[in-house]
C-alpha cells in the first residue's frame, strides 16, 4: 500500500490533469505516492480543486487534514445564508463571517477558525454570492409606500382608458451570454470587462390591454456593428441607439419634473419601488428574457456541431436583435394584463369589458404561465453544458437582473455617456467577431428547396414554415440586382447537347 502523502494545491491539480490525459490510477498512485483511496478523492472533488486554483488559492497549501473541517462550515454556512434569503433577511459579509465563527465553536471547541476576510472572499466566489444583490431592490421596498401608492392609483387612472395606460421600463441583457452554471454578474461587469461589450439595454413598451406593444429600443455599444454592413436601420425591428456603455444616457434628467408633453401626462413611480409595483417588473421581463434565451440556446445547439469551442459559436448583434424580436411578439395580451393587475392597476366596472376575466387570478396566471416558459427552456438547456455543469432556466433567466442600465455611480464623464441616434452612413464596428461566408441569394434558394425535401418526406410540420422562407427569399431575390440582370430562361437548366425532346 502506498505511503500517505498531503499534496499540495498545484501538485493536485497536475494529478488531475494527468488523469484527464489517460493516466490510470495506479500509475498516478506510484507517481505521487498515494493510495487508491486518496487518487479517487481527488478525482471526486475535481471541481473544487480547479476553483480553488482558479480563484488564486496559494498553491502551496496543503488541505486535506482541514479540509472536512472547513467543508462543513462552509456548507452550514451556506444552508444558513440561503435560509435567510429565502425570508427576505438581508445578509452582510460580517453576518456571515460572525455565524461562522459560531459553527466553528460549535463543531470544535478548541477551533482557532477566524472567519477572516480572506475566508469570507473565498466562500463568497465559492458560492457565486455578490453582496450587491443580497440586499436587492425587491427585498427592501417599503411596503407602507407600495400601500400608499397603490391607493394612489385608484385615483390617477380615474378617466383613462385601459387601452390608452403604457408602462415601459428598461433591462440590461447580456445578449450572446453562454448557460455558464460558474457565472457571476456583478455590477461591476459594466466597469471595462469582457462580459460588458456584450451587452444590450433594452426598453419595453405596451399597454395595459397588451393590444399595442411598441417596437423596442435597444441600446448597444456599436454605432454600426459589422453585421449591419448591408442593412437599412430604419428597418430593424427595433430602435437601435448606441453609446460606449449601452446605457441609458443619464446625461437628461430621469424624471424631469417640469418636461410639458402634448396629449401625454407622465407618473413616475415611486423611488426604490419598482419590484413591486411596475408592471413591467411583475413577469414581462422576465417572460421576455425566457423567450430571448430560449432562442439562443437553440441557436447554440445549431451551431456546435461546426464548432470546436464555446468560443467558436459566433452570436452576433443582428441575432440578437432579431430574437429580441420574436421574444417580443411572443409576449401575451393576457400576460400583459395580469402583470398590471399584478401591480396594483385596478379597473373601473364600466370598462371591464375589455379586461379579460382570467385577470381575476393574476398571480397564479402569471406562475404557471412562467413555469411553462421555464419548463421550454429547461429542455433546450439539458443539451447544453458549459463550464462543468447544466444551468437550470431560472438561473440563466436571472443572470443579469442586476445588471445596471444607468449611470448609477453619477460618473459625468460626457465621452462615457454619449449617446448618438445612428445614421445609415456610421462609421463600422470592428467589434463584432469575423462571421463565416454567407450563402448567395441563389444558394439560399437551392437550400430551402433542399429543406423542403426533408420536411415533405420526414418532418412535414416543417413545410409551411419553409415555404413561407422561401416566398420570401424570392421576393428578396426578385428585388435585387442579381434576378434584374436574368431573363426568364436564366432560371431553366440547357438542354444537353445531342438530346431531342419530342411533343
Amino acid at each position: 500500500m502506498s505511503s500517505r502523502n498531503d499534496l499540495t494545491l498545484e501538485d493536485k491539480i497536475k494529478l488531475i490533469k494527468e488523469n484527464e490525459s489517460g493516466s490510470p490510477y495506479r500509475e498516478l498512485c506510484d507517481k505521487f505516492k498515494l493510495s487508491i483511496g486518496a487518487v479517487s478523492n481527488i478525482i471526486k472533488r475535481k471541481s473544487e480543486y480547479m476553483g480553488d486554483y482558479e480563484i488564486n488559492y496559494n498553491k502551496n497549501v496543503k488541505r486535506k487534514i482541514s479540509h472536512d473541517f472547513s467543508q462543513r462550515i462552509n456548507e452550514s454556512v451556506y444552508e444558513w445564508f440561503v435560509s435567510q434569503r429565502a425570508k427576505r433577511i438581508p445578509v452582510s459579509g460580517p453576518i456571515l463571517q460572525a455565524y461562522a465563527r459560531k459553527i466553528a465553536q460549535e463543531l470544535d471547541d478548541a477551533s482557532t477558525f477566524k472567519a477572516s476576510n480572506g475566508w469570507l472572499e473565498r466562500f463568497r466566489k465559492r458560492y457565486n454570492i455578490n453582496f450587491r444583490v443580497i440586499s436587492g431592490e425587491g427585498a427592501s421596498v417599503d411596503q407602507n409606500i407600495v400601500g400608499e401608492w397603490k391607493l394612489r392609483l385608484l385615483t390617477i387612472l380615474q378617466g383613462y382608458n385601459p387601452a390608452d395606460i403604457y408602462n415601459c421600463d428598461e433591462t440590461g441583457l447580456f445578449y450572446k451570454l453562454m448557460p455558464d452554471r460558474s457565472l457571476v454578474i456583478d455590477k461591476d461587469d459594466c466597469t471595462g470587462k469582457k462580459k460588458s461589450k456584450e451587452r444590450f439595454t433594452v426598453l419595453l413598451c405596451a399597454n395595459w390591454l397588451g393590444t399595442h406593444k411598441l417596437k423596442p429600443v435597444v441600446i448597444g455599444k456599436a454605432a454600426r456593428p459589422r453585421c449591419f454592413k448591408n442593412l437599412d436601420l430604419k428597418k430593424l425591428p427595433v430602435f437601435w441607439h448606441s453609446n460606449r456603455t449601452a446605457w441609458m444616457n443619464n446625461n437628461a434628467p430621469v424624471h424631469p419634473p417640469d418636461i410639458i408633453l402634448k396629449n401625454i401626462t407622465l407618473k413616475f413611480f415611486p423611488s426604490n419601488s419598482t419590484a413591486l409595483i411596475q408592471p413591467m417588473d411583475q413577469g414581462v421581463i422576465r417572460t421576455f428574457k425566457a423567450h430571448y434565451r430560449r432562442q439562443l440556446v437553440q441557436h447554440i445547439i445549431a451551431s456546435a456541431d461546426v464548432a470546436h469551442t464555446a468560443d467558436d459559436i459566433v452570436t452576433t448583434a443582428l441575432d440578437a436583435i432579431c430574437w429580441i424580436d420574436l421574444a417580443w411578439k411572443s409576449i401575451t395580451e393576457l400576460t400583459i394584463q395580469n402583470t398590471f393587475k399584478r401591480a396594483g392597476f385596478q379597473i373601473s366596472s364600466d370598462a371591464l369589458d375589455s379586461i379579460s376575466k382570467e385577470t381575476t387570478t393574476a398571480d397564479e396566471v402569471i406562475v404557471a404561465q412562467e413555469q411553462e416558459y421555464l419548463n421550454d427552456l429547461d429542455k433546450v438547456l439539458k443539451y447544453v453544458n458549459v463550464g462543468g455543469g447544466t444551468m437550470s432556466a431560472s438561473d440563466f433567466i436571472g443572470v443579469d437582473n442586476n445588471l445596471p442600465v444607468f449611470n448609477e455611480s453619477d460618473n459625468n464623464n460626457e465621452n462615457i455617456l454619449l449617446v448618438n441616434v445612428v445614421s445609415n452612413d456610421d462609421t463600422l464596428n470592428d467589434e463584432e467577431p469575423d462571421i463565416e461566408q454567407s450563402p448567395s441569394l441563389p444558394e439560399s434558394i437551392q437550400m430551402v428547396r433542399r429543406l423542403k425535401l426533408l420536411s415533405t418526406t420526414q418532418h412535414p410540420e416543417l413545410h409551411s414554415l419553409l415555404i413561407q422562407l422561401q416566398s420570401k427569399l424570392i421576393d428578396v431575390y426578385l428585388d435585387s440586382n442579381i434576378a434584374k440582370q436574368k431573363s426568364i430562361l436564366d432560371f431553366f437548366k440547357p438542354i444537353q447537347s445531342g438530346i431531342v425532346h419530342r411533343t
